[in-house]
């Protein structure tokens, strides 16, 4: 699969996206440390619907230098409605992982005509003293993104690709990604979304796992009460990058969901 690239309005920077599949769009927006190019789970998710899958700006193959025209998260949801004005989508579905959770659900709060339903996979942008969650911007250099995954030992399988690719190289993404997370949720991951969620229209799932060790499954519980009809499952055997340790499991979740398969 080709990385696609797009100029918005007003915007100097291109967005590098992926598109495929036929059938309903789904707007993918991925998790905190950012995409491997067209994942398995988008392969799987665009065996029943138009699966887009942007990078965030500043992360991957979008340019680094972007990240220095967004300020906060109403930067980025209009980012995404520019986006999808662009490719003319209408209303679509929205999976969204990790800070993509976040942003999903303020574009579904602030734009609920956009959004017909809405899977939110380990999200961020809460933050409780009494449930925690590890800080993904405080980790060894040399092993950035092994505490996203329930076995620290799958980052080499299924990041580092057991020796398979550029590990320096690597290093340098992995530390890029997080940077263009982290000016949104660091030091705390707390967003103010919460005071919006009861906005939120679209059916929601909420996707939690339970050995998420940033965003602990308890998390879940606060999202689901504050989205109104909001349903939730746990994955129990898996960390907060799901998509790459279950990637058919995730697809199937959201597949059904989104069908209306509930």
């Amino acid at each position: 699969m080709n990385a696609k690239n797009i100029t918005l309005p007003g915007e100097p920077h291109a967005t590098v996206y992926y598109r495929g599949g036929s059938g309903e769009t789904v707007l993918w927006l991925h998790h905190l440390a950012g995409m491997q190019g067209w994942e398995p789970v988008h392969e799987a998710l665009s065996k029943s619907f138009d699966v887009v899958a942007p990078y965030q700006p500043g992360f991957g193959e979008s340019e680094g230098e972007a990240l220095d025209d967004f300020d906060n998260g109403l930067d980025l949801v209009l980012h995404y409605g520019e986006l999808l004005d662009e490719l003319g989508t209408g209303p679509v579905h929205i999976v969204g992982h990790s800070i993509g959770g976040w942003i999903a659900a303020e574009i579904a709060a602030i734009h609920p005509s956009r959004v017909k339903r809405m899977v939110l996979v380990n999200p961020v942008g809460m933050w409780s003293e009494s449930v925690g969650g590890e800080d993904p911007y405080a980790q060894q250099p040399m092993a950035a993104t092994a505490v996203l995954f329930s076995d620290p030992e799958l980052r080499n399988k299924l990041v580092l690709k057991d020796g398979a690719v550029d590990l320096m190289d690597n290093y340098v993404d992995e530390m890029k990604n997080l940077k263009g997370s982290a000016k949104f949720l660091w030091p705390l991951p707390d967003t103010g979304v919460a005071k919006r969620l009861h906005l939120v229209k679209a059916p929601t799932l909420i996707v939690s796992c339970g050995m998420d060790h940033v965003a602990p499954a308890l998390y879940g519980e606060a999202w689901q009460q504050r989205i109104s009809g909001a349903q939730r499952i746990t994955i129990p055997d898996a960390g907060h990058l799901v998509n790459l340790e279950q990637p058919g499991r995730l697809a199937d979740i959201a597949r059904n969901f989104l069908s209306g398969a509930e």
